[in-house]
């Protein structure tokens, strides 16, 4: 079933996004043979280039080579940069959107480097990969927010292609910053990026990887922001990233107003083949509820059209019994 999401007409509201899953051609052939609408092909990383650069810096010691680290960083920055440009035009190969991704530092003039490059190489969109995580007690949420509306804008300024923005979950007015992204240049949201948290070893006192996998119940904490923001702001596309497994979630966050839905531990789970499963089942649904095409009921639970106060409400004490043993 067609959907159009940041102004590109896609085959199917299934988006496989930024992982391994789209880090090679072969791999991306399969999400478009198996039914997915486009790819968010796996970001690029600029702060790993600076890792590796200081690492190699480090590890030579060698006096007299001045400003090394400079010069590796650049070295590295180019040569890694090269292999994501020439993935792009590998990708274009299979006929679907293709949707680059950058997770750079904030404040970095290669957000724009980067984001014109792709542009250029033939990706259809970008998605800006954003996540700023505050260690500073003296700064101001608002100042936060604001860094992430001017690499948007920065970015947005520079390119054609449309930008989305991958949000964190943790912001305390996601329609706020959403509005400001929007006015700054952005043409949809991803809600929400799932971060790899950190665990603890208690026995070790070390920290671990925590479970880099996302869950079907996960999906709850997005439905309530997606069903406001499509509806505060219809300008803005919005994609559901988080807690996407099968194709009833995929009908929830369309029913709330997403145009697209973001799939990534769902094929790591049950193969490629949960793609052309998800696809199927929306299908099904909509012909069994009489819709012809995908906007007839995309956001009919949006915030505007909820009968009752279902998505203001945060309170928990009706969900629990008067009397407790």
């Amino acid at each position: 079933m067609k959907t159009t999401y940041l102004g590109l007409e896609l085959s199917s509201p299934v988006v496989v996004s930024s992982s391994p899953y789209t880090a090679e051609p072969d791999r991306i052939a399969q999400c478009a043979r198996h039914g997915a609408g486009a790819v968010v092909l796996k970001s690029i990383f600029e702060e790993q280039i600076v890792r590796e650069a200081a690492a190699l810096e480090h590890a030579s010691q060698q006096p007299g080579m001045g400003d090394a680290g400079e010069y590796l960083e650049r070295y590295l920055g180019e040569e890694y940069k090269a292999r994501f440009l020439q993935l792009i035009r590998d990708a274009r190969a299979t006929g679907i959107p293709v949707i680059a991704s950058i997770n750079c530092t904030a404040g970095s003039p290669a957000w724009v480097d980067y984001a014109v490059a792709m542009e250029q190489a033939g990706a259809s969109a970008l998605e800006l990969n954003i996540f700023l995580l505050p260690t500073d007690s003296c700064m101001k949420s608002q100042q936060l927010e604001y860094q992430y509306a001017e690499v948007v804008d920065r970015v947005a300024a520079a390119v054609g292609i449309p930008v989305s923005v991958k949000l964190p979950m943790r912001l305390t007015n996601v329609l706020s910053v959403a509005d400001s992204l929007l006015s700054r240049g952005a043409r949809g949201v991803v809600l929400f990026n799932r971060f790899f948290e950190p665990d603890i070893d208690i026995e070790r006192m070390a920290f671990t990887a925590g479970d880099p996998f996302s869950r079907p119940s996960e999906l709850r904490n997005v439905l309530r922001s997606t069903a406001l923001c499509s509806t505060v702001l219809p300008l803005l596309d919005v994609a559901v990233s988080t807690g996407v497994h099968d194709g009833e979630a995929a009908v929830k966050a369309i029913l709330c107003g997403a145009s697209a839905v973001e799939v990534c531990t769902a094929i790591h789970r049950h193969g490629y083949e949960v793609i052309a499963s998800i696809d199927r089942f929306i299908d099904r649904w909509a012909r069994r509820h009489g819709f012809a095409a995908l906007p007839e009921f995309r956001g009919r639970m949006d915030f505007g059209h909820a009968g009752d106060d279902g998505f203001q409400r945060v309170q928990y004490v009706k969900y629990f019994p008067h009397e407790t043993r």
